[in-house]
């Protein structure tokens, strides 16, 4: 492919996210808000690995908008962005010993969606000041670092985030979460290994039947806005303005 057609393709996904966010901010500017980031890891389950937590982990940061729409669900705009990798030293059939491949790119994610809080933790009659919740949406990721790559495909491909996590609020203002989850993606490709001519013998293919996927675990801490509404003065009965 053509760089002005991978072009192409980037601003194909990009528009309808980019249109999104700027409906969201719109609707949500006079409303409650939040801004916030966290720290994590990213992992990644593929062709060179079949278990995340025994994959190598590495670091990650996002930053976050939130608006809450009602006590019980909110819209999450996110960033992350991280490193990622994926190796063979821990070999999961005799194609992966001959195989010996490995990965370490940068990924970064851009990602919105839904919160679903599963008890009422923000109204001033709420029981408790914490809540679980789920967290599903649909977001665009990109690498960065990929080095001779075994076929022709676009570096940025869609991901559909889903999440589970708790919130707590400390204050009215200062929330707390603790948040893990699996990015689903189309892509067979985040390893470099999918198809290839098995009559070739350099095992450098994997199973192009499953597609790769990528997770992030992290905390975070938000700070929310209240707007603020102006009182009027109400105008007495035979007052004229002068």
């Amino acid at each position: 492919m053509s760089r002005n057609g991978e072009m192409g393709i980037q601003i194909k996904y990009w528009i309808p996210i980019f249109m999104l966010i700027m409906f969201i901010a719109n609707f949500g500017f006079a409303q409650k808000k939040e801004i916030g980031g966290g720290l994590g890891v990213l992992s990644y389950t593929g062709d060179l690995s079949r278990n995340a937590l025994k994959n190598p982990i590495k670091p990650a940061a996002t930053v976050f908008y939130r608006y809450n729409m009602r006590d019980h669900l909110s819209i999450r705009i996110s960033f992350l962005a991280g490193k990622l990798a994926g190796t063979d030293t821990k070999p999961i059939d005799a194609f992966s010993v001959a195989r010996a491949s490995s990965f370490n790119i940068f990924l970064y994610e851009f990602a919105a969606g839904l919160e679903y809080y599963f008890l009422d933790f923000r109204s001033k009659n709420a029981p408790q000041n914490w809540s679980p919740y789920f967290y599903g949406g649909l977001g665009i990721f990109g690498m960065l670092g990929q080095e001779n790559k075994t076929a022709t495909y676009s570096s940025i491909q869609m991901a559909i985030p889903l999440a589970f996590g708790v919130r707590y609020r400390a204050t009215p203002k200062w929330s707390f979460s603790v948040e893990a989850g699996i990015r689903a993606t189309f892509f067979d490709y985040i390893d470099n290994i999918s198809e290839g001519d098995l009559f070739q013998k350099n095992y450098q293919y994997g199973n192009p039947e499953d597609n790769d996927k990528y997770y992030f675990a992290g905390v975070s801490i938000s700070y929310t806005f209240y707007s603020v509404i102006c009182p009027t003065l109400p105008i007495k009965q035979g007052y004229r303005r002068r």
